[in-house]
């Protein structure tokens, strides 16, 4: 038995054996060694240490197959030395009671620089501790670690912080080494971590102001994560601020953001004409209009930051011409004022359409129904949901702790540990969603029943948070009508494909994006565009397609999503951009 009372102590003399075990293999070199370390069951996830690259490797076949690669041992290229247990704050040893873990942090050191990883300990029939899931992930470059806080005191006190500050803006203005496209939570995330890798980064944005991709947003949007979870890097938020936060409260940090973190952003700027890339000097030659001014930059990076979602979805139906109401995509929904008393067609069924229609039933419009094509994963923001990403990303942990955290488990195990609790998951929706199908709503508990959160990525889509819409499903004032589309117009409403009819005023599509790598095409061309890869899902490992790692070509960029994912991989990206400046990498 397990004295509670001294599970530090018992965590941590279960960490130390294994730490010891996994330098003394590292150090061998012997494949057989390193997964000796590791449950036959077990994973590997690699961020930059034995290659410049992501991956998960799930079993020994795969991980042995992956640090054997090309005749190449990676274990011994990589140079992997100094193993130590973790002694900061929130990553030493500890013993989780629920699932009979033991977790813990871990330092080392490789060829090019220092790196950090976290180890998920579980036993094996014998008894002995192995990972069932390590991560190992690249730090620091030697000679180029990431910069603390400046002094604030410039030539002896001989210059003043406006001078230094226009000198450094006019220095990256003139000649950037990074170009990010967009001023969204991502491009200044990304901005901000490059500016402390001291990698010279400009950023463009279309809109007037920072925070206007926020602010043109429909009126009731809130977050529907917690501010544990959506802090911005270095910038958190004050202890006052509200828990979910409103599309206004976000539009105005992010302009705030850019201010204080001392980023240089163009507003009302933006790509004219295709950019061309020069192989032999690797730089770019792209065509900014800043404020009606043409500027030619010559980037070495150019990184897309305008978000995963791209050119609003609007599905061609028969008849447009002919209908008599008001038709636009939720991109361009203002609120529900100007809909009071109207009838209200709503074509979709996810987090949009849902606040949406909440929103229309409570600014009064006459009748709204929403037309749901496919099943739906629905599930409440009650407690638990929230205490679900608190436990995730507790308030008082630094965010980027609880991203490293949550980096260490694979998604594809994390889906596999919640499709196991699958009918506990299904039990506390269950009221909801048996009032749902009554009501006539198809709605599902996500694939293998593993929820909501790894549709997240997986289809950025498909699901809601419910925060007051279901009810209303429930109680009738939102009707549905399942299993169909729009199939054409009439002067006075729309026409279903099964024949039915609805009388209406207005229809809005919340019918999603088309991917960001299709609407890019019209900035970069169709020749640039066709060697990237795949923006936004998994591939066969688990690990995210496309985004924050090399596009496929060089030079090229993509970023978007979770902030929890910029914070921590806008380490990734920037070390991999400072190793090709370095000569470490050629990409």
């Amino acid at each position: 038995m397990i004295d509670l009372k001294d599970t530090s102590s018992y965590a941590s003399d279960i960490a130390s054996t294994w730490v010891d075990n996994f330098a003394k293999a590292l150090a061998s070199g012997e494949t057989h060694s390193t997964l000796s370390c590791i449950l036959p069951d077990g994973w590997l996830r690699d961020i930059l240490v034995f290659t410049w690259a992501n991956r998960s490797l799930h079993g020994h076949e795969k991980i042995s197959a992956y640090l054997n690669s090309d005749g190449n041992n990676r274990v011994v290229l990589a140079q992997v030395s100094n193993v130590a247990l973790d002694t900061r704050e929130f990553l030493t040893p500890e013993y989780a009671s629920v699932s009979g873990t033991v977790m813990s942090g871990f330092t080392f050191s490789t060829s090019v620089g220092t790196g950090r990883g976290y180890v998920h300990l579980f036993p094996d029939a014998q008894g002995v501790w192995k990972a069932l899931s390590v991560l190992m992930m690249l730090d620091e470059l030697y000679g180029h670690p990431e910069d603390g806080p400046e002094l604030g005191v410039y030539g002896e006190h001989t210059l003043a912080w406006e001078d230094v500050h226009k000198e450094r803006k006019e220095s990256i203005e003139a000649d950037p080494y990074i170009l990010i496209i967009g001023a969204g939570q991502t491009g200044l995330t990304l901005a901000a971590r490059f500016r402390q890798m001291n990698l010279p980064t400009l950023v463009v944005e279309s809109n007037p102001h920072v925070g206007d991709n926020w602010r043109a947003r429909y009126p009731t949007l809130t977050l529907h994560t917690p501010r544990s979870h959506f802090q911005f890097l270095y910038h958190q938020y004050p202890s006052n601020w509200p828990i979910y936060a409103s599309r206004d409260k976000v539009a105005n940090w992010l302009e705030h953001y850019a201010i204080n973190q001392d980023m240089h952003v163009w507003t009302g700027s933006r790509p004219t004409g295709i950019p061309t890339y020069d192989l032999e000097t690797k730089k770019w030659t792209i065509v900014i209009d800043h404020e009606g001014t043409t500027t030619i930059l010559h980037p070495t990076h150019i990184v897309c930051a305008s978000g995963i979602l791209g050119a609003p979805r609007i599905p061609a139906i028969e008849d447009r011409d002919v209908f008599l109401g008001t038709v636009l995509h939720a991109e361009k929904y203002g609120g529900g004022k100007s809909y009071s008393g109207k009838r209200v067609i709503v074509v979709g069924a996810g987090n949009t359409s849902a606040d949406i229609c909440q929103d229309l039933i409570v600014q009064g419009a006459e009748s709204v129904t929403m037309v749901q094509r496919s099943s739906t994963c629905v599930v409440a923001k009650h407690p638990g949901f929230t205490n679900a990403l608190q436990s995730l990303w507790p308030e008082d942990v630094p965010s980027e702790i609880s991203d490293f955290k949550f980096l260490s488990i694979p998604l594809p195990l994390r889906i596999k540990i919640a499709s196991a609790h699958a009918e506990e998951l299904a039990e506390v929706e269950s009221e909801m969603h048996e009032g749902l199908r009554k009501a006539g709503l198809d709605v599902n508990m996500g694939k293998d029943g593993s929820g909501q959160f790894p549709m997240v990525f997986q289809r950025l889509g498909g699901y809601w948070i419910d925060v007051g819409c279901a009810e209303l499903i429930i109680s009738g004032r939102v009707k549905v009508k399942q299993g169909v589309e729009v199939q054409r117009y009439l002067s006075d409403g729309v026409v279903f494909t099964d024949g039915s009819k609805l009388e209406a005023d207005v229809v809005i599509y919340a019918t999603g994006y088309h991917n960001i790598r299709d609407t890019v095409k019209d900035v970069f061309g169709e020749a640039i565009m066709e060697r990237t890869s795949q923006i936004w899902g998994l591939d066969e490992e688990g690990e995210l397609r496309g985004c924050f790692k090399p596009s496929g070509h060089p030079g090229l960029w993509f970023g978007g999503g979770d902030i929890s994912l910029c914070r921590c991989f806008s380490k990734r990206m920037a070390l991999e951009m400072k190793a090709i400046q370095l000569g470490l990498v050629d990409k």
